[in-house]
């Protein structure tokens, strides 16, 4: 079920913003909850490629993986995973514009057995966790590392 879809524009050119989202390092700067990510293996970020992410949930550490299951530079990157009976997936469109780009971030989730009875919660608490990033994303952007 389709949590939510956020749009922006930003004054980038999309090769930039896309080597930006996809560089694993910069994703504390940007992603909401997002402590640390890292390719499991080492290499490059690309399509099947498993991610380790470090999140920090209510203060508290916790570790999920992740898989990009789209990876279409500089246009498309969609990763996916499943926590405590809820598959999620993240995708982030680039659309060049004349002034930059325009990024559309959608996030689904589908949980399954009893945690369905908690989707409304899921999805009010997302849209609300999630309403700002890609602003913070704008913002990572313009400031140094």
């Amino acid at each position: 079920m389709r949590s939510f879809t956020y749009t922006r524009e930003i004054a980038r050119p999309t090769e930039e913003i896309f080597a930006f989202i996809t560089d694993v390092s910069n994703a504390p700067r940007w992603r909401n909850l997002v402590r640390r990510m890292e390719v499991v293996g080492g290499g490059p970020l690309r399509q099947g490629a498993q991610v380790a992410v470090t999140l920090d949930v209510a203060g508290r550490e916790q570790q999920t993986l992740s898989e990009v299951c789209a990876f279409e530079p500089p246009r498309r990157i969609a990763q996916r995973n499943v926590a405590s009976g809820v598959a999620a997936s993240f995708e982030y469109l680039l659309e060049p514009t004349p002034r930059g780009t325009r990024i559309t971030f959608t996030c689904d989730v589908r949980p399954s057995g009893w945690m369905w009875l908690l989707l409304p919660l899921m999805i009010r608490t997302n849209r609300a966790r999630f309403r700002n990033q890609l602003s913070t994303l704008e913002r990572a952007m313009e400031s140094p590392g």
